[in-house]
């Protein structure tokens, strides 16, 4: 990990740290905030900023739309800044207003799920481990049929690079690795959540970044 990646992490934190979401916000409202935002600090956009609320949220990549978000809905948010060639992404999923039992249950899952990935993490460990640390439990709460994409990828030059976190990947992590933490569960009619953090592979663990 160089300093150009550190700051573009650091960007990201910054605005990740700011993020609001509001009833009567169009998502591509948004993603606007946020495309300006990166300006500001003297990035730009990693990739297409992904903003979708309610029902939307069930959607993966969820491209912002001119949906208006309407209170009680979450929202699912992925962004990231690219300074000077060098990557950072994060997700998060916000609700707007008071989050009712069903939504605080399934963020409840998503972020124990992500919990036990990221403690899993650590130089010697075959990326297969750290997608079941995640995968399993979910299982365990009878939506495994709701995660339905890997656990998480390095990050660096480009969004999406080497090592995939995934159930077939039997390769080692090795010290020095940039690498994404990100479960997510997807109901269809209902929304989704995902929580994504950039962590650092260290010799016996690993620090997270965002």
């Amino acid at each position: 990990m160089n300093r150009d990646q550190l700051k573009a992490v650091e960007i990201t934190r910054q605005i990740a740290g700011r993020l609001f979401v509001g009833a009567g916000l169009k998502e591509k409202d948004v993603a606007e905030w946020i495309r300006l935002e990166l300006f500001r600090h003297g990035a730009k956009p990693a990739f297409q900023t992904l903003v979708a609320s309610g029902k939307r949220g069930a959607f993966p990549h969820g491209h912002p739309t001119n949906k208006i978000i309407a209170n009680g809905e979450m929202v699912v948010i992925d962004f990231g800044a690219l300074y000077r060639g060098e990557r950072a992404d994060i997700s998060r999923t916000l609700s707007v207003g008071k989050a009712d039992p069903k939504q605080k249950k399934i963020y409840a899952i998503v972020q124990e799920a992500q919990r036990r990935a990221i403690k899993k993490v650590a130089a010697g460990v075959e990326c297969r481990e750290v997608d079941l640390a995640a995968r399993d439990y979910i299982k365990s709460r009878k939506l495994g049929h709701a995660f339905i994409h890997t656990t998480g990828h390095g990050i660096g030059r480009k969004v999406h690079q080497g090592p995939k976190i995934s159930l077939r990947n039997k390769n080692k992590l090795k010290a020095g690795m940039v690498i994404t933490i990100e479960p997510g569960i997807y109901i269809k009619g209902w929304g989704g959540v995902r929580i994504e953090d950039m962590v650092l592979v260290t010799k016996k663990g690993c620090k997270v970044l965002t």
